[in-house]
């Protein structure tokens, strides 16, 4: 800006230059992470360069005495205002739009003047000219960045603005100053280092507001990435929910999801994930996994709708995503309840009797030997309870199998709600029923026997010629007093079931410690007894257990323990 005033008072120099510093972190601090941040190096550069040729300008009459040639230093002075110029050029080419005036104009620029110093200078020495110039190149420059602020000033509104006011008003000064029009401006030292300040605090706004506007255009696009995600979430054919992590609200559902769960679109916001869960355990469990994994695939939940509609199956898969500038759960669902309705049905036939629906030999055998193991723990007693019907071979010949199967049923039905919800009851095989009883000794079981019988005698079902047959049963008692073994149990039991049936039928008997030595003497004479058949006869008393057990064809029982 040729102030050559300032380089006149060591006070004005040291303050100027504190100025142009203050400029040059603040164009350092503000060109990173900025998209005008070339722009704003270039501007610093381009105010450096115009410091240095007024530095320049001031000693030339010094460096003069010392034999350099003047046309020399002018010339090095007004290329260092041209390059200047150029700096500024550019700045402005990267605030303007579509980054205008582009290389090739700069160039052109650079040579024109490049020229027109060394003919004014060297060629056809013209002193007016040269004193234009030291005007003319700032003016030009301080006019190219004006231009370009002025041009952002809607975007960057602050920043922008301040710059281009200060830019403009100091062009104008210099203009006038050419003119010759106001004599005091080439005494007001202090303008640029007014500038250096004016321009440090642009583009630290300018950072701000290109902060400000990229965050704006961060959040646009985060509302129209949200818009999309929204609009695919509603299109989807599966139901998905996405809820807030903080407090479990749901923020988004689809309409699948509005219909599976019963909700009203104008309340979505008052559910929370956690109010369609059948099972707040699952609800946890999810939650737990999805703190360790992020992502949760194929997790069977049970849910339930605010309408408290019959629970039902979903196969959940969740992941933690950021949605509206929140943690939130996306939840997409697909309905297994035929399937699980499925599995639950074959599971049943695997554990099942299909005639009375009580559990089969199999499923007692395995769950006792575990209920066994826990009495051993808490050192609690138990008892087992062999239960048959009497003289069931003579229902099935007088009434026929359908009555026989009525009968059946109705002792599984009584033996059910006789008991508790602890105790095991099973259809181990023909007429013959198990019974678990839990914490109970066998004096107890004793008691459950008798008033299990009592019921039984009273209840009658009615055959296929409306007439109704009464039936009775035996009751065989062992307990863990004998044994802690399953196998054992049944048998002992079985024993005692026996010994009922030869005292008369329709009571109960207990198998007690004392009886243990006569039954072992009794299975070592059948075992040795058995030892001297035939392998033809080998199997003759077993009992045969048949794939449809329950069904019409009965299983032959063996006829030395239900001979009538």
């Amino acid at each position: 800006m040729t102030n050559l005033e300032v380089f006149n008072s060591g006070a004005n120099l040291t303050f100027t230059i504190a100025c142009l510093l203050v400029l040059m972190f603040s164009s350092i601090y503000s060109s990173k992470g900025n998209k005008y941040g070339k722009g704003i190096l270039y501007l610093f550069i381009g105010m450096m360069l115009d410091f240095i040729a007024s530095w320049f300008g001031s000693n030339i009459n010094e460096l003069a005495s010392v034999g350099v040639p003047v046309e020399i230093l002018v010339f090095i002075e007004l290329a260092i205002l041209l390059i200047s110029m150029v700096f500024l050029a550019l700045a402005a080419s990267q605030f303007l739009i579509n980054n205008v005036p582009d290389v090739i104009i700069i160039a052109a620029i650079l040579a024109i003047g490049i020229s027109a110093i060394l003919y004014f200078v060297m060629v056809n020495p013209d002193g007016d000219m040269v004193n234009n110039m030291r005007s003319i190149f700032p003016i030009a420059g301080l006019v190219y960045i004006s231009a370009s602020f002025w041009s952002q000033s809607s975007q960057s509104k602050s920043g922008s603005i301040m710059a281009a006011v200060s830019t403009t008003l100091v062009s104008f000064l210099l203009i006038l100053r050419l003119f010759g029009w106001v004599l005091t401006v080439s005494n007001a030292w202090y303008i640029a280092p007014a500038l250096y300040v004016a321009l440090s605090m642009s583009v630290l706004m300018i950072k701000t507001d290109s902060f400000v506007i990229r965050l704006r255009e961060s959040e646009d696009k985060i509302q129209s990435y949200n818009k999309r995600i929204e609009e695919i979430i509603k299109l989807s054919p599966f139901p998905i929910l996405i809820s807030r992590l903080s407090d479990d609200k749901i923020v988004l559902a689809n309409n699948n999801a509005v219909k599976l769960f019963e909700m009203r679109y104008d309340e979505i916001d008052h559910y929370k994930l956690k109010d369609f869960f059948a099972e707040p355990d699952a609800r946890h469990a999810l939650t737990e996994r999805l703190e360790k994994e992020t992502e949760v695939q194929d997790f069977e939940v049970l849910v339930t709708t605010p309408n408290n509609r019959t629970p039902f199956w979903l196969l959940a898969s969740a992941n933690i995503i950021d949605y509206n500038y929140d943690i939130a759960i996306y939840t997409a669902f697909q309905d297994i309840t035929t399937r699980k309705t499925r599995e639950n049905l074959l599971k049943n036939q695997a554990i099942r009797d299909p005639l009375t629906s009580l559990f089969n030999r199999r499923y007692f055998e395995e769950e006792v030997s575990k209920r066994i193991s826990l009495a051993r723990v808490d050192g609690s007693s138990y008892s087992v309870m062999m239960v048959d019907a009497d003289h069931f071979k003579r229902v099935n010949d007088t009434y026929g199998h359908k009555t026989g199967d009525k009968v059946l049923i109705e002792l599984a039905n009584t033996c059910e709600k006789a008991l508790r919800d602890d105790d095991i009851v099973a259809r181990y095989g023909g007429e013959e029923f198990v019974i678990f009883l839990s914490k109970t000794d066998a004096e107890k079981a004793k008691s459950v026997a008798e008033r299990l019988r009592e019921t039984v005698a009273s209840l009658a079902v009615n055959a296929d010629d409306g007439s109704e047959v009464k039936f009775t049963i035996s009751i065989g008692i062992s307990s863990s007093e004998v044994s802690d073994n399953i196998d054992n149990l049944i048998k002992t039991a079985d024993e005692a079931l026996y010994r009922a049936k030869e005292n008369g039928r329709n009571r109960s008997e207990i198998f007690t410690v004392k009886d243990m030595e006569n039954f072992k003497v009794k299975e070592e004479s059948e075992e040795e007894n058995e030892s001297h058949l035939h392998p033809i006869f080998s199997k003759e008393n077993e009992e045969e257990i048949s794939l449809l057990d329950g069904a019409e064809n009965q299983p032959v029982i063996n006829e030395t323990k239900t001979t009538e």
